[in-house]
């Protein structure tokens, strides 16, 4: 009964201290102004790059925490500028919706990721593809836990190709 306990112990202190960022995400409701989420850039990435390497369903949480700042800081920042477009972003089409939430919140973090560490605030294709990878690697990893998509389905499997770079950069 003792080694049931602490085996049960040992699964419940590690999935706890599997799920939460080793760092605070702000829960911030709105900001003053651009200047003021000029000054969380350095948490933004942090909380972009989380959320990216977020892990179904032990950071589901921390995740959805993650998403809300993200777009409270995305929305108000003059740091960063994220285009979306159907023809770009095909999980934008994704019928499930969950599926497609998650993705566009993991195609935005990508832009995060990327504009921030590059200091780059315009759209462009790196920022693109950078971001539309970020996104597979997402999906692949937590589609057990998410659903699957077929539209996503067909994206990774073209992301497989040789091509595929050149393929996005034809649409772009």
């Amino acid at each position: 009964m003792k080694k049931t306990l602490f085996t049960l112990f040992l699964a419940i202190t590690s999935f706890v201290g599997y799920a939460k960022p080793d760092f605070e995400i702000p829960e911030i409701p709105n900001y003053a102004s651009a200047e003021d989420a000029s000054k969380d850039n350095e948490i933004a990435l942090k909380t972009a790059k989380f959320y990216l390497e977020a892990k179904l369903p032990e950071d589901v949480v921390y995740s959805k925490q993650a998403a809300q700042f993200l777009i409270v800081w995305a929305t108000v920042s003059e740091d960063i500028s994220i285009t979306l477009d159907e023809k770009k972003c095909q999980f934008m089409k994704c019928e499930n919706p969950n599926v497609g939430t998650q993705l566009l919140l993991a195609y935005m973090s990508g832009c995060i990721v990327y504009g921030l560490e590059n200091k780059q605030k315009d759209f462009n294709f790196d920022m693109h593809y950078f971001a539309l990878t970020k996104t597979l690697e997402y999906y692949v990893k937590n589609k057990a836990v998410s659903g699957s998509d077929k539209i996503m389905d067909k994206l990774v499997k073209e992301a497989e190709k040789k091509n595929f770079k050149e393929k996005e950069q034809k649409k772009f």
